[in-house]
């Protein structure tokens, strides 16, 4: 009973410290808790210590056991290092190290947190039943079981507030004595070899064994003296452990090897043990120590008991085991900080998700400024208030409303600061309607869940687990925020604690309503959360209060009369009024008078003080007194008419001016922002803080960061009212006043790029200007010519580029998407009000140019975001040679001033939808499709999937499950797949493709779905025997097993009808299961109890007869869940798609054949697709289309991005593809609408898309093999259905060479180089030779001339064809199949050699660029010189030695000191991978000197990957010259590319003049770097690939961008196709067109790390 009232005390008391440390209790523990660290200027991430240790996990609630793990001290800070205290045979975790078993002398948590050197570091103890007393149970347990259960301890131990410790994360030190030691050595054993403790054992950095037991002549002899040390008896179970004993010799053997990474001190004992009436040594010296090369061993003055118990911090022992911690800590300071990155990284990440309430002190900190010590402490006096903050369990709403001014924002702010000094931790929001920021119930969403995760790690991961999966914080609504981050994710951790938020001014939110709505499903949460709101009490609110009382313990403070605060007003005014000169008579006169006429009002108070403060007679005091009005009103306009008596016009109106801007500002303006937006007018106001003070008249106040705000709502309000007054705001009027003054700022602005890149300062209003003038449009509803004269100049000038390049810098890039609304709206507005005037007054050409602009500022988001957010530059000249040539950017002249930079060719009409398209490989059978994370999976025949990266479209893995696949699922973070076969099912991890689990299969029945439930632990499946079965990953029984028995199981009447199902699906949550049969109707089950909740009847009320079962007309073909809403989306068999809810019964439907359906994750949209092609994308709140998109492909599967803004289909046409879709109707939808009126409105509906847009595929041939003409001046291209032509620069001629018969995609085509002849060969195998005569590459069509010659004749029994490659004379072509090579004479006709080329697929094969006659064939590990007549070997293969084979000898390059005889040596005596043996691409670019080939290895199956680089001189790929030539090998002298330009190449395109290497890199820019000094390389002795100088060392000088490739243009192969001329103009198909980029790649171009970028 004491036990529990202490427990009870420490959590509703203070603790009192006590020499700087407090010391409380937790059951039989006691933890002393350092003091929190002296206020610092940087506030942490994760602030320390709010948190009481109490809190976390020691002893169980009512548990009296030292069993398991204990955390002993949390430091204040953020650990650095845990250390873990194992006891040894019959030892306890407390006891052990507390000498006499005194809990005073308990060092681990009295004296160590004290050090100064450990006080960062973590202490826990771990207890385990090593008890061997007589009388007790015998115990059949081990060391391996020992070591098992603290491995779990570590891994799943969590606080009392459910947290995992997160052991592991940080470095681990382990302090064992006697046999704990040996239990130690096991689990770092058993650790390395579990998937689940792995991370966990590679934490394990230090062991401090204190006389541990490690060998011995008779091991069990010596741990039967332990135990008579111990006063116990021997036992059989040590006979285990004895010399001989497999348990010991494994661990010594093994462990020896794992020893080398750990730090070891061992500490034995020199003093006999008493045992009985004698002493005697327990453990020797020899059996103490390892013996290990890095061990620290050390003696200690003590027996075996006293080796881990002192008397004291000045104990010679004690001083010898904390000095080898304190050591341990400070080695382990460079492991801490590999630690502290994943910390970091969430630190980061965090402030990245939440930029802008990631400080959110601002507003605490003001209103708690204004509190006075003694006020608003009656607030917890309330009823209600005690158990609001102490009831333990349940949510409870608190609702506090009194009328304005009255304090509530500064009680909210102590209310909030109570609970802080209670160490209570409270989230808060402050709502503020003159801040458009802070005023929307999304943003008070965000702010608390940033606050909840800076103190929660649980919460803080899956938070960041969401932003994975695609979640948009900063774009999505409160509804989604409130069911992805609070109902799915808060409300579901373990926390024992409650939550406290506290939230205010409620009415100035701009949808209390929803908020409400949202707060009532608080109830449904496992964890305790206390609201506190502070409000206005109006009649919305107060229904609204009232529906939530339904659902949650509700109390109101309602304060309506005015004598709550009576005495806070009391103390604000004497304590204001003690300050003031005069006698004490007069103080207390104006006391009093003030409370007479207060009337609760803090505004009034503070006003009339401020009055007083001026006069400087008593009577003047008494006079103000008199004359100063009780009403808020009539001081409104007694305020007015200050302003109005100004003496001077010029104060009159910069004060109409200061109002409105202040008034209509989107959020609070700066003083600095409103002094430049003031300028035009009023030039040079001296000092703006103080002419407020004196112009406004109070309505004004400029807070203590300098920011200019109302001084309160009501002053607001006055002002708006309609009255014949100067000061009188007419709010959309001014917002179209706003509108014009911004976007002129933006026109008259002097500011140059480079002042945007470097003088941040001097733009603070424009960029307020930049970021808020779409917002006054909005807000003005206007439709004014002077706006639209404003427009026009804006997007017809040259300030557009500026304003892009102010939003790309500052990251505001979304603000476009926001524009682009207001501007149709506005186009609108304006076309309605023109309907009314004469049609020659209409300024339809401007009309026009805004509705091209406002479809253009959205393609600039989605095409070219990611070039402009890294390189804000970007804009001018980059973007727009990439646009449509429609387009209103494309004819944009300001957004073309040159990098020289020119885009012909076949350049698109009109900004398209597709965003890209991935060509599946040929013969590829796909039949599923899904998307998750950052990936997109494509399910085939024969169990294969193929797993894209969504970002680059790049090939990640190909998953090969070894069977049919009937189906397959993607987790929410993309990270996991699981394929569901005939035999088995299989768990992988993504990317790398690795087994993580396997079941076998052992069913009759086949699954036709699968999700992951549970954190992914679960995996769920419904199969067509109307069953629903799981399996647990990593649990022993590893067997499908039944959810629940009753499940699906229909009743007699209805089992004939209710047969195989046609599709099963799981809710987002895992606990309701879908089912649709065909002659049956669509069921709900509950998977926890097994029974139906509901059926979709489609008519409600009407019941069906077994016999109308079989009539088909209500029968669901398939269905999906809304992940947010729970509504089945489907599509019944007669034509109508629905939703339905299956707790409500709720239904709608509408006419569209479909046979494909799937829901966005933010259950805002739905796709639906139709056999013929037919794409719609819905809006579910209004079950209307609002996108469609039209083709002739048969479509096989929908899937909407994580962040739903885009859309992929999986089609069978004449290509099989995988498509992404980013329409413009998807972008608009995604973008939140803001709420601008200034009168928030409870029943605002946000502005719709308007009428579908529609969109169709026209089918076309796309590009499949290209060659350019070797003079540059054409291109030849091959396309997927058997077609070769010829296509001019520009795209304006075409002329066709030939066709293959059989339809075939063209696989390969060259170009001979006397521009005389092309060859091209597809895919089965068949060669297309032709003449070509071209005398005018200006006019194809007129000039060019094509004859067919002969088909080559090759015997190459289904080989495929490969490669195709000219000789340099044109009289020879190279023709390489998968096992043989063909060279084909041009002049005869005729075969002139043919050979086996066993590894011939695997090179790439290049004619030497001076020797004409030879052919090289390039492979991943040397270089085959072939003679062009005769097809054979000129010489022995040439090594160019890989750094990679090296290292798997153990030798290093630098070992081998450049002496080529003892590389050669190398490679003949080792085991070195056999040429052509390994599977990688190669490319290889001859620099145009022909002095060079660079040769490009790729270890997968594109060129897109980090590769190696090797650059050969030519020269030694001669048949006579060789560095050595010996009987076997020759190796070569290469360079290489530095590192770190080497990981910037994701395409090697050529080597032009000058030796500028020319590549594509991550971020699809084109980038060209200078190789120097490559002759005085080659010339160097040596063999090692040694990387090229730097100029002044550092490649940042060196590797320069240019240009960049839209994301859009990456289709397919596209990337793969692309090629280089000889000029440095890149050829780039894609799709059926072909593209020719030209710039000059040799001139100094945007630099990395330059300002430019």
């Amino acid at each position: 009973g004491s036990e529990s009232a202490g427990d009870q005390s420490s959590q509703t008391t203070s603790p009192e410290p006590t020499a700087g440390y407090r010391k409380r209790s937790t059951g039989s523990e006691f933890i002393l808790d350092r003091p929190s660290p002296p206020p610092s200027n940087q506030t942490p991430l994760f602030p320390p210590g709010r948190e009481s240790i109490a809190s976390l996990r020691s002893l169980s609630p009512g548990r009296k056991t030292s069993l398991g793990l204990h955390l002993v001290y949390q430091p204040s800070a953020t650990s650095c290092l845990d250390i873990v205290f194992i006891h040894g045979l019959g030892g306890d975790s407390r006891k052990t190290w507390s000498r006499d078993h005194n809990p005073e002398l308990f060092w681990p948590g009295l004296w160590l947190p004290l050090e100064t050197d450990l006080e960062r570091a973590r202490i826990f103890t771990f207890g385990y039943n090593a008890n061997f007393r007589p009388g007790e149970a015998k115990s059949m347990a081990s060391i391996t079981d020992f070591a098992k259960e603290l491995l779990f301890e570590l891994r799943f131990g969590k606080t009392i507030d459910g947290e995992k410790f997160g052991i592991g994360e940080t470095p681990l030190i382990f302090v064992t004595h006697s046999m704990g030691g040996l239990l130690a050595k096991k689990a770092c054993l058993l650790g390395q070899n579990d998937e689940h403790y792995k991370a966990l054992a590679e934490s394990i950095s230090a062991i401090i064994f204190l006389s541990t037991p490690h060998r011995g002549s008779n091991l069990a002899e010596i741990l039967n003296r332990i135990l008579a040390a111990s006063f116990q008896s021997a036992r059989n179970f040590i006979t285990d452990l004895n010399r001989s004993s497999t348990a010991l010799e494994e661990i010594n053997e093994q462990f020896r090897h794992i020893a080398p990474r750990l730090s070891i001190w061992s500490f034995y004992e020199t003093l006999p043990t008493p045992i009985g009436p004698k002493k005697t040594m327990v453990l020797e010296k020899e059996s103490a120590i390892l013996g290990y090369a890095k061990e620290i061993s050390r003696p200690l003055h003590a027996d075996h008991h006293g080796v881990c118990k002192y008397s004291s911090p000045e104990d010679p022992n004690y001083v010898s085991v904390r000095n080898a911690l304190g050591t341990l800590m400070e080695e382990m300071t460079h492991k801490v900080g590999a630690f502290a990155d994943q910390a970091m990284d969430e630190s980061q990440a965090l402030q990245g998700l939440f930029p802008s309430f990631f400080e959110h002190d601002d507003d605490l900190n003001k209103y708690h400024r204004l509190w006075i010590k003694g006020t608003c402490e009656w607030i917890f006096d309330e009823n209600g208030m005690s158990d609001w903050i102490i009831t333990p369990e349940g949510c409870h709403l608190v609702w506090f409303s009194a009328a304005p001014a009255s304090g509530k924002s500064v009680l909210s702010a102590h209310v909030i600061t109570a609970l802080q000094q209670r160490s209570l931790a409270p989230q808060y929001f402050f709502f503020n309607f003159g801040d458009q920021h802070k005023r929307s119930v999304a943003n008070l969403l965000r702010s608390i869940a940033c606050q909840i995760a800076k103190e929660n790690r649980a919460f803080r991961r899956g938070l960041l687990d969401l932003t994975k999966q695609g979640l948009r914080l900063d774009k999505a609504d409160a509804p989604v925020i409130w069911h992805k981050v609070y109902e799915n994710l808060l409300f579901k951790i373990e926390h024992r604690r409650p939550f406290f938020w506290v939230i205010d001014a409620l009415d100035e939110c701009d949808s209390p309503k929803l908020l409400l709505d949202l707060i009532r499903t608080c109830s449904n949460s496992s964890v305790s959360i206390r609201i506190f709101l502070a409000s206005r009490q109006t009649e919305s609110i107060q229904m609204s209060v009232a529906k939530a009382a339904r659902s949650l313990r509700l109390t109101k403070l309602e304060k309506q009369n005015l004598g709550h605060n009576a005495q806070d007003i009391q103390r604000l005014v004497e304590q204001e009024v003690g300050h003031m000169r005069g006698s004490e008579q007069i103080k207390s006169l104006v006391v009093q008078k003030i409370l007479t006429r207060a009337e609760g009002n803090f505004l009034w108070t503070r006003l009339v003080l401020d009055e007083i403060v001026y006069c400087h007679t008593a009577s003047g005091i008494q006079e103000t007194l008199d004359e100063f009005p009780s009403d808020m009103q009539e001081l409104y306009d007694r305020m007015e008419h200050a302003i109005l008596k100004l003496p001077h016009k010029s104060s009159r109106l910069l004060a109409q001016a200061l109002l409105r801007w202040t008034m209509g500002a989107r959020t609070p303006m700066s003083l600095r922002e409103l002094s430049q937006a003031l300028e035009p007018d009023f030039p040079e106001i001296l000092d703006l803080k103080r002419t407020i003070s004196d112009v406004c008249g109070q309505f004004i106040r400029v807070d203590d960061s300098d920011h200019v705000a109302m001084i309160h709502r009501t002053a607001r309000d006055y002002l708006v009212q309609p009255r014949d007054t100067e000061l009188f705001v007419d709010v959309q009027a001014n917002h179209e006043t706003l509108c014009i003054k911004t976007v002129s700022a933006l026109l008259k602005s002097r500011i140059t790029s480079d002042m945007i890149d470097n003088d941040t300062a001097s733009q603070s209003y424009l960029l307020y200007a930049a970021t808020s003038w779409m917002y006054h449009l909005k807000a003005s509803k206007s439709g004014s010519s002077k706006v639209l004269d404003a427009l026009v100049r804006l997007f017809d000038g040259g300030a557009f580029p500026l304003w892009v390049h102010l939003l790309s810098r500052a990251g505001h890039l979304d603000v476009l998407m926001k524009t682009s609304k207001s501007l149709a709206s506005f186009v609108a507005t304006v076309r309605k009000d023109d309907a009314f005037k004469n049609p020659l007054l209409r300024r339809l050409s401007d009309l026009q140019l805004l509705d091209q602009w406002a479809v253009d500022l959205i393609r600039i988001v989605a095409k070219f975001s990611n070039s402009l957010l890294k390189y804000p530059r970007a804009i001018y000249g980059l973007v727009s040679p990439f646009s449509p040539e429609g387009s209103a950017l494309h004819q944009q002249p300001y957004c073309k001033n040159g990098r020289d930079l020119c885009v012909v060719g076949d350049l698109d009409s009109a900004w398209t939808d597709r965003l890209a398209r991935i060509s599946l490989p040929e013969g590829f059978e796909a039949y599923k499709l899904a998307c998750a994370g950052h990936y997109v999976a494509i399910l085939g025949a024969k169990g294969r999937v193929i797993v894209w990266d969504s970002q680059t479209f790049m090939e990640v893995h190909v998953v090969e499950h070894g069977e049919p696949v009937t189906c397959f699922v993607l987790n929410a973070l993309g990270d996991k797949l699981a394929t569901y076969g005939l035999q088995t099912t299989k768990l992988w991890a993504i990317p790398s493709g690795g087994i993580l689990y396997s079941i076998s299969n052992d069913l009759e029945a086949r699954a036709i779905t699968l999700s992951f439930t549970n954190k992914d632990i679960r995996v769920l499946a419904g199969f067509d025997d109307r069953a629903v079965r799981f399996f647990d990953v990593g649990q022993y029984e590893n067997e499908w097993r039944y959810v629940h028995p009753t499940l699906f199981k229909e009743s007699l009447a209805a089992e004939a009808a209710a047969n195989s199902p046609t599709c099963v699906a799981f809710s987002r949550d895992g606990s309701l299961a879908g089912v649709a049969y065909r002659g049956f109707p669509l069921s709900i089950w509950s998977l926890e109890t097994g029974e139906c909740i509901n059926r979709c009847n489609r008519t409600q009320g009407t019941e069906f007869s077994a016999d109308q079962y079989s009539a088909g007309w209500y029968v669901t073909w398939r269905f999906v869940w809304n992940p947010v809403t729970d509504h089945i989306i489907g599509f019944y068999a007669d034509g109508f798609v629905f939703k339905w809810h299956p707790l409500t019964s709720d239904h709608q439907e509408a006419q569209a054949y479909a046979n494909d359906i799937t829901a966005s994750s933010d259950g805002k949209l739905f796709a639906s697709s139709t056999s013929t092609g037919i794409v719609k994308i819905w809006d579910f709140a209004d079950f209307s289309i609002i996108y469609q998109l039209s083709s002739e492909d048969l479509l096989m599967g929908l899937a909407f991005s994580p962040d739903c803004l885009r859309l992929y289909d999986l089609r069978c046409g004449m290509i099989n593809s995988v498509n992404a879709w980013e329409p413009n109707s998807l972008l608009r939808f995604s973008e939140t609408e803001e709420n601008v009126s200034d009168l928030a409105s409870e029943t605002a509906i946000s502005m719709s898309i308007g009428q579908a847009s529609e969109a169709t595929l026209e089918q076309v041939e796309a590009i499949t093999a290209i060659a350019a003409s070797p003079n540059g001046k054409c291109v030849c291209v091959g396309t997927d259905d058997g077609l070769v032509q010829l296509r001019s620069m520009d795209g304006s001629d075409t002329v066709e060479v030939g066709k293959f018969n059989n339809f075939m995609e063209v696989s390969l085509l060259a170009w001979s180089q006397d521009s005389r002849y092309v060859v091209a060969a597809d895919l089965s195998g068949d060669i297309m030779l032709s003449q070509v005569e071209i005398t005018d590459f200006s006019h194809l069509t007129k000039t060019a001339r094509i004859k067919p010659l002969k088909r080559p004749q090759l015997d190459l029994e289904d080989q495929v064809i490969h490669e195709i490659v000219f000789s340099l004379d044109s009289s020879l072509v190279l023709i390489v199949a998968s096992q043989s090579g063909h060279i084909w004479s041009l002049t005869d006709v005729s075969l002139r050699a043919s050979s086996k080329l066993a590894d011939g697929k695997l090179r790439k094969w290049v004619s030497h660029p001076t020797h004409h006659d030879l052919l090289l064939g390039i492979g991943s590990a040397n270089v085959r010189v072939f003679g062009w007549q005769d097809f054979t070997e000129c010489r022995k293969p040439v090594s160019y030695l890989h750094i990679y084979q090296l290292r798997h000898n153990d030798v290093s390059p630098s070992e081998l000191n450049g002496d080529v005889e003892i590389a050669t040596q190398l490679l003949k005596s080792t085991n070195v991978v056999a040429p052509g043996t390994v599977s990688e691409k190669i490319r290889a670019v001859v620099t145009q000197d022909s002095r060079y080939i660079l040769i490009r290895l790729s270890a997968n199956n594109s060129f897109i990957g980090l590769g190696r680089f090797f650059i050969l001189p030519l020269s030694e790929l001669e048949p006579i010259k060789a560095v050595i030539d010996q009987s076997d090998i020759t190796v070569i002298r290469s360079a290489t590319i530095p590192d770190d330009v080497r990981s910037q190449v994701r395409i090697a395109l050529t080597i032009l003049p000058g030796d500028h290497f020319v590549f594509l890199d991550w971020d699809l820019w084109v980038n060209s770097y200078k190789m120097v000094d490559l002759a005085h390389h080659s010339a160097q002795p040596g063999v090692s690939s040694k990387p090229l100088k730097h100029h002044g060392n550092e490649s940042e000088g060196i590797v320069q961008r240019h240009y960049f490739i839209p994301d859009d243009w990456v289709m397919g192969g596209s990337l793969d196709l692309c090629c280089m001329t000889a000029d440095g103009t890149l050829i780039y198909p894609r799709d059926d067109k072909v593209s020719m980029i030209k710039a000059n790649l040799t001139r100094p171009p945007f630099r990395r790390g330059s300002s430019a970028f």
